[in-house]
């Protein structure tokens, strides 16, 4: 198969799985009110990005992948998709850069997980913040604030909380990209084995 067209076959492939997972899982953990649910998928996303680049390590891919996987989400009929499609895209964006030094290497797998699960988490804010200015960042941390002291609890222990949060979602991403890694890897031996037998 020419280069060309086996770029877009897996690009296809794979942005169709994360589409049809964006549509029906997606709309199950939200409906459901899942704590998270925009983490767990960005990992998952993260997680398929992944084992495609152990399969196809070319560049773009990742990028070409998260533009089909968008085109699908745009059909959902569970109402407004523009947010999801931009995070569909930005999510891909993320992976291709993590991977363009090393797409096969582990720490660059489990650097795309984490950066996909915090830009799921802090994907409204960062949103809110390009639109409306650093004023909402301020408003942000003088709610906090607010709360904190109305439930006697210290500035320190909120950035504690924030931290082991942002550590949580670190750790969810990091395994998601790792996991891709197995799987991909997994496939690109068998994908091998099965060429090699082929050529006997």
């Amino acid at each position: 198969m020419p280069e060309r067209a086996r770029f877009w076959a897996y690009a296809t492939a794979f942005g169709a799985a994360w589409g049809a997972f964006e549509i029906t899982l997606g709309a199950v953990l939200h409906a459901l009110h899942v704590p998270l649910a925009g983490v767990a998928l960005a990992s998952l996303g993260a997680a398929l990005l992944v084992a495609q680049r152990q399969l196809l390590p070319a560049r773009g891919a990742s990028l070409a992948t998260a533009a089909v996987a968008a085109l699908c989400k745009s059909v959902s009929p569970g109402g407004i998709v523009l947010g999801p499609m931009v995070a569909i895209l930005m999510e891909g964006l993320l992976v291709e850069a993590a991977l363009l030094a090393a797409p096969r290497a582990a720490a660059t797998a489990a650097l795309a997980g984490v950066l996909c699960a915090l830009w799921s988490a802090f994907q409204k804010l960062v949103t809110q913040l390009v639109f409306f200015g650093s004023g909402v960042v301020e408003l942000y941390l003088s709610a906090l604030r607010a709360a904190g002291r109305s439930l006697g609890v210290s500035p320190r222990a909120g950035w504690t909380a924030l931290a082991a949060f942002c550590l949580v979602v670190a750790v969810v991403g990091a395994a998601g990209g790792l996991f891709g890694r197995g799987v991909g890897r997994e496939a690109a031996r068998r994908r091998a084995a099965g060429e090699d037998a082929d050529d006997r």
